[in-house]
């Protein structure tokens, strides 16, 4: 079975060089760039110039990968320098054929790298719209502004403005009763969807139907219900009927529910209006954490006349715990929205669907006045500069038709609707057999940006039945060129159940694609190991804090226990989102510095002491009444006041600022002596400081206060040095948009 997998896997590689289109599906590890590298190239054999290939990726990082990989390619294929693996042959051979095509028109790719078409999906729709300005409705191109927050908030402050407003104020006195006239909080709801409006504006500005919306609700819910109910069948719900009348009454939980378990005696249906029965029945067998009861306990307790229907309760518990997707189906349950019958609160949906409009309107005379957008300003722009009102190509499109000849898409399952109606209209009249093609490429398995509208559903309709008039062949990759067969075999086994059982286009699921290792890679050292931290260990079930110390402390005993097997190994630590890592950096920088590591990125800036620090100064020299953060700048390692003399300084005395009581020579002279001719050498760096506010840029300001206290003394390993570099680099970035201000520090 491997090595026919293995050989189809080599056939659909050597069919993903033809001159046709195509979606891959292509696992971790498969050689997604490398593949990509070797399509870019062998379209440069075929175009009049390098202009007419476009590749789109997601990421700079991502852009700028490829772009060096050709970059290299082509300069071994000039140099005559031939690869020395087996699988970077087929690159070269390329390269070679590539450069002579490149040389023969005289496109000077070397030189000019530019013509290498490479953009990011962001890039690609500024690239389009700075080439039609009115088209786009810019006119001159704005600047995409760094920080969008305030520019939200000002749009949606401007929105709430408009109470008095004779045409729109109705609008916003129903969002304002929605939210019990809480302005800040109608505010921020704003300002979080104006963030993601591409999500949502397109169905924003059609008129909403209450009763239409009643219905779809209705149909998303009775589809869910519809599958669960394929799991919790008729037969286990019979069973569970005589015992849910006992238990329900002692059930620790609202009246509501146990009256519903009480009086259950059908089945239930999958109507949208029994979703209160459903979620009962999810209360009465899952935990708060969504696990089947383990046992009957307190929160389900019986009578003594009902011990043996407890124990047939208990039994039927542990029957459902055999069935592995008993428990995640039911627990889906919870996550459904109320259904509401009356049309009142569809009708609120309505009217706040016309304040997002609203809201949208007033974004854009911020954007106006502040001659910034955001990337999502400038992807809607480039798609009007695309397509007109009327639904027909505008000369943009005209032109990119004649310009563009094939398109590359990576990591395509992450795109959104909106990123896949530009790919439409980019490749609007495209035809069969006119030697133009689209290439996409992606891992369903790894479609991770839901929150963001990226949808593994777009990736299966796209495979099924291609991207506008465009048919994609599929193609599937199986080889993973990183692992060993034991990690491959180790992953196949575990995740395989973890995924659908099927390709579910309107559920958004994907069934689980194995992956197979080269036999040359096996390694009898190369194992997965499991090391469990339980829920249920009494000395960290009742805090979260002790359980994630407890995690970080269990990682730093293997990590000490493979550093003695083998001194010179690499050790990586890999965790789903930055901050769980906090408790495992601080740990080792508290308690384990014979252990050396980097975590680059992963550490937050403000959380440094070094940087803690020059917050704390930057304050102090912005405001002289903040306390805080001039005893914090006594404190630190340049002043080094101790608490005796802190004390001494500004116990006594609650109404002062510090500022003014550093003048103070006879209180000074309360100090102990090092205390003194410390405060005192501050104090006139301060003066000296103070008389030079104004004349030079923030950063410059506190940088040289900063080094006149000899603050680069008080730094005793590297990545204080670029923690501080960072900062000051932030502090520079403000300065320059004109954005500093020390409440935002």
């Amino acid at each position: 079975m491997s090595a026919q997998l293995l050989l189809e896997d080599e056939e659909n590689r050597t069919r993903a060089l033809q001159l046709s289109s195509f979606i891959v599906e292509a696992p971790a590890g498969a050689g997604k760039t490398e593949l990509l590298t070797q399509r870019y190239l062998k379209l440069l054999q075929t175009v009049n110039v390098p202009e007419e290939i476009i590749a789109i990726t997601f990421t700079n990082k991502a852009a700028a990968e490829m772009r060096l990989r050709i970059l290299d390619s082509l300069m071994a294929a000039a140099n005559l320098t031939p690869p020395s693996q087996a699988h970077k042959q087929i690159t070269y051979d390329l390269s070679l054929k590539a450069l002579q095509q490149a040389q023969a028109n005289n496109w000077q790719l070397i030189e000019n790298p530019s013509r290498l078409r490479i953009f990011t999906i962001d890039s690609l729709c500024a690239h389009l719209a700075r080439q039609m300005p009115l088209l786009s409705r810019f006119g001159a191109q704005p600047k995409v502004a760094d920080d969008t927050s305030i520019l939200y908030a000002q749009a949606a402050e401007q929105t709430l403005a408009l109470l008095e407003h004779t045409e729109h104020g109705d609008i916003v006195k129903t969002a304002l009763r929605y939210v019990e006239n809480n302005a800040a909080q109608l505010t921020g709801l704003l300002v979080s969807m104006l963030q993601k409006r591409d999500q949502w504006l397109h169905q924003a500005q059609h008129e909403i139907e209450p009763k239409q919306l009643q219905n779809t609700l209705r149909y998303l819910i009775e589809c869910e219900l519809a599958s669960v109910s394929q799991v919790f069948n008729v037969d286990l719900q019979h069973q569970l009927m005589p015992l849910a009348r006992f238990a329900a009454g002692q059930l620790n939980t609202n009246d509501s529910i146990i009256r519903l378990l009480i009086d259950w005696d059908a089945p239930l249906t999958t109507h949208a209006e029994a979703l209160p029965m459903w979620l009962s029945v999810r209360e009465l067998l899952l935990t708060k954490e969504n696990t089947i009861r383990a046992k009957v306990d307190k929160n389900i307790g019986f009578t003594p006349e009902y011990k043996s229907e407890k124990a047939n309760f208990k039994t039927y518990l542990e029957s459902l715990e055999v069935m592995p997707d008993f428990a995640n189906s039911l627990a889906k349950i919870l996550a459904l929205p109320t259904f509401y019958t009356t049309l009142d609160s569809w009708q609120m949906i309505a009217a706040l669907s016309k304040l997002l409009n609203l809201a949208v309107a007033q974004l854009w005379l911020v954007f106006q006045q502040a001659g910034e957008v955001d990337f999502v300003e400038i992807a809607q722009r480039a798609t009007q500069a695309l397509n007109d009102e009327s639904d027909t190509p505008t000369d943009l499109a005209l032109k990119l038709d004649y310009q563009i000849q094939h398109l590359l898409v990576d990591e395509f399952q992450d795109t959104s609707p909106s990123q896949i109606k530009l790919l439409e209209q980019l490749t609007r009249g495209w035809q069969t057999g006119d030697d133009r093609t689209l290439f996409c490429v992606g891992d369903p398995m790894q479609s991770i940006y839901r929150f963001r509208k990226a949808n593994v559903s777009l990736f299966i309709n796209a495979a099924q039945n291609g991207i506008g008039d465009i048919q994609l062949q599929r193609l599937q990759l199986y080889r993973n060129n990183r692992a060993t067969p034991e990690i491959v075999g180790w992953i196949n086994q575990t995740f395989t159940p973890l995924f659908a059982a099927f390709d579910d286009e309107n559920q958004g699921a994907v069934k689980y694609r194995p992956s197979i290792a080269d036999a040359d890679k096996h390694n009898v050292n190369s194992a997965v190991e499991v090391h469990a931290i339980l829920k249920n260990d009494s000395t960290i079930k009742n805090s979260t804090e002790v359980a994630k110390q407890h995690e970080a402390e269990a990682v730093i005993a293997i990590i000490k226990r493979e550093s003695v097997a083998n001194p010179n190994a690499k050790i990586a630590v890999l965790v789903s989102a930055k901050n769980h890592l906090k408790p495992l950096v601080t740990t080792l920088r508290r308690l384990h510095t014979d252990i050396k590591f980097q975590a680059l990125e992963i550490e937050v800036l403000a959380g440094r002491q070094i940087v803690q620090d020059l917050l704390a100064l930057t304050h102090a020299l912005h405001h002289k009444a903040d306390r805080v953060h001039w005893l914090a700048v006594l404190r630190a390692p340049w002043c080094g006041l101790t608490l005796h003399d802190l004390h001494a300084l500004a116990g006594s005395n609650h109404y002062s600022t510090i500022w003014q009581l550093m003048q103070n020579d006879a209180l000074i002279q309360t100090l102990s002596t090092d205390g003194q001719v410390r405060l005192q050498h501050v104090r006139a760096i301060f003066d000296e400081a103070f008389e030079s506010q104004g004349r030079t840029s923030t950063s410059k300001w506190v940088r040289g206060v900063w080094l006149m206290l000899n603050g680069a003394a008080c730094l005793w390993e590297q990545a204080d040095v670029v923690d501080v570099q960072a900062f000051f680099s932030c502090l520079d970035s403000l300065d320059k948009r004109n954005q500093f201000s020390p409440e935002r520090m």
